[in-house]
Order: C-alpha cells, then structure tokens, then sequence
C-alpha cells in the first residue's frame, strides 16, 4: 500500500486521540483528572478546529477546495428536502434511544452517564462554547469520517461495506475518550450510544452524498443541546 494510500486508514482513529490528549492537558492544569471531564466541550471543540485546519490542507493537496463538501445540490434539492425528513424522524429514536437503554442496562439508571459528564465549570467557557461547539463540530466530525475518509476509502477498497463501515465505527468508538472515565461500563456505554445514529448517517451518506449539508446542519444543532445541559448544570 503507497503511503498516500494508508492516509484514511491512519485518520481513523485520530479524533479519539485528541480528545484525550486535550483531557490530559486540561487535567494537568486543574491538577485533577475527575474535574477534567467535565471539560469535555472544550476538548471536543479544539480537537476540531485542528480536524478542520487538516482537512482544508488534504483537500488542498488534492487540488480541491474543502468549503466545497457543504454546496446545496440544486438538481435534486426538493427530493433530498423530503427523503432528508424522513431520515430525520429516524434519527430522533437514533439519538435518545440507545443511551438511555444503555444506562438503564449498565447502571440501572438513566441518568448516571450525565452525571459522569456533566459537571459545574465557568460560566464564560459555557458562553464561549455555546457557540464554538456547535459550529466546530458541523464543520469537523461529519466531513471528517464521511466527506473526505469515507470516499478515499470507496476509492481503493473492493468491499463498499469497508468504505462504510470502519468511518461509522470510528465515529461512534471515538466518544470512548470524549471524556475518557476509566470505568468499563462508562467506557461500554459511550463506544454504543452513538452507533445507530453513526450507522444512518454513513449508510445514508455512500448512498446519497447530496444529504451531507442537511446532516452537518441537523448535526450541529443537535450538539447545541449538550451546551445547554452546562448552562442547566450552573444554574
């Protein structure tokens, strides 16, 4: 395999290692690693501004311009408009779902994941994230494993289903450090919560490349909820 050619592969896992090492960072400067969990938005949000700053560089190393993934494909706006709402209704259980059977299951509460997640931190980096979060994480997550990781691997792998699967695993595995807790059934929890949505997402994706603006936008609105569990937390 050339080395141009193991760059997807080598991507894969590349987000679960930030997140950790902002979380040690973080950890460091408070002097303890509980407390840094708690800051997880704010390792999520600068593990993404460097995942954007290396995808504008990748796709411009290929002579292609990264603000490119987020066009509206006019041709057939009205039926990826009506097939997007249909996704959207699926998404809904997608998302709430998962985690809270998964707590139930594991904790036999539903709630015990929150607690593990959320915890009081300053009110300015709250504001500051309630921004910066959301916007970071549409332009990074989704055209990380599905805008450019995803076709490189549809480009050289035989299987269509290695091209679908390893971004959407990854994207779901990467939640094990997003915050990292060193409890299994914590650990359990955040590898599974996210793979349904991961699954609809990257299927619907290879299959219909025009849905890419709709989800980024679904995406980052969706994340504006997690901001908003802080503010609730500070009050």
């Amino acid at each position: 395999m050339k080395p141009s050619q193991s760059i997807p592969f080598a991507l894969l896992p590349l987000r679960l290692f930030l997140f950790l090492i902002f979380q040690s960072v973080v950890a460091l400067m408070l002097g303890s690693w509980q407390q840094s969990q708690y800051y997880w938005l704010l390792a999520a949000t600068l593990t993404n501004v460097i995942t954007i700053a290396l995808l504008i560089i990748l796709f411009r190393r290929e002579g292609k311009t990264f603000w490119n993934l987020f066009r509206v494909h006019k041709a057939h706006l009205r039926k990826d408009i009506l097939i997007f709402i249909g996704l959207t209704l699926l998404a809904v259980p997608a998302v709430l779902l998962p985690g809270h059977l998964l707590s139930i299951w594991l904790w036999g509460d539903a709630s015990a994941s929150v607690k593990l997640m959320f915890g009081s931190i300053p009110n300015v980096l709250v504001y500051v994230l309630l921004v910066a979060f959301p916007v970071t994480i549409a332009f990074a997550e989704l055209p990380f494993y599905f805008g450019y990781i995803m076709p490189k691997l549809a480009e050289r792998q035989k299987s269509k289903w290695i091209a679908v699967i390893l971004p959407l695993l990854f994207l779901s595995l990467q939640h094990v450090t997003l915050p990292f807790v060193a409890d299994i059934d914590f650990i359990i929890y955040r590898a599974i919560a996210y793979l349904p949505l991961a699954l609809l997402i990257g299927i619907s994706l290879y299959y219909r490349p025009s849905l890419f603006l709709f989800f980024v936008i679904l995406h980052g609105l969706m994340d504006l909820g997690a901001v908003a569990m802080f503010l609730f937390q500070n009050q």
